[in-house]
């Protein structure tokens, strides 16, 4: 097993235990390769699908598709909504903005967790100053007093057992709290 299947099988078991004690508020729905490399994952928890008139109209039920490239963790995964959400920082595409940063130490757990705050509308993470939808910008900029819409948090505690200065990493051992 080369260094990136390595890393792929950590973040698959990581993300698993994360899963598994979510309370049923993650899931994992699919996966493709072994170890994976591209996840569809569900949230469950309040999200705004669009708009009505000014109101959100929310959804409790999100799924995302992510995908790690032949070179991940070197190049940043993309992620992409497969149901409706109207957020600031995910195109009209459906495709999330992750940043124009990659670190190779983020891993699919952090992502995952990131990706729910985005659904949330998290304060820590909405990013109106590079936005992806203008619209949802506007909109988002003129409602600030409604964020979170959520109530959940998206906590963790991830604790690399072992990196080296490849970039590899060993096990990976998460604690989850919060959720």
């Amino acid at each position: 097993m080369n260094i990136r299947q390595k890393r792929l099988q950590n973040e698959f078991q990581a993300l698993s235990e994360l899963v598994s004690n979510s309370g049923g508020t993650l899931v994992i729905i699919s996966t493709q390769g072994n170890p994976p490399y591209e996840y569809v994952i569900e949230y469950r928890c309040k999200g705004i699908e669009r708009l009505q008139g000014n109101d959100p109209v929310f959804r409790t039920n999100h799924r995302v598709q992510i995908v790690l490239s032949n070179n991940y963790p070197n190049e940043k995964p993309t992620a992409k909504f497969l149901t409706p959400i109207f957020h600031p920082n995910v195109y009209e595409n459906l495709n999330i903005c992750l940043g124009n940063y990659w670190t190779n130490a983020e891993t699919v757990p952090e992502l995952v967790l990131r990706i729910g705050k985005i659904i949330q509308y998290s304060k820590d993470i909405l990013n109106l100053g590079s936005p992806a939808n203008s619209s949802a910008k506007s909109w988002a900029q003129r409602n600030m007093n409604r964020f979170p819409v959520d109530t959940q948090t998206f906590k963790s505690q991830i604790v690399w057992d072992d990196i080296s200065s490849t970039g590899s990493s060993g096990t990976v051992n998460i604690s989850f709290s919060d959720f």
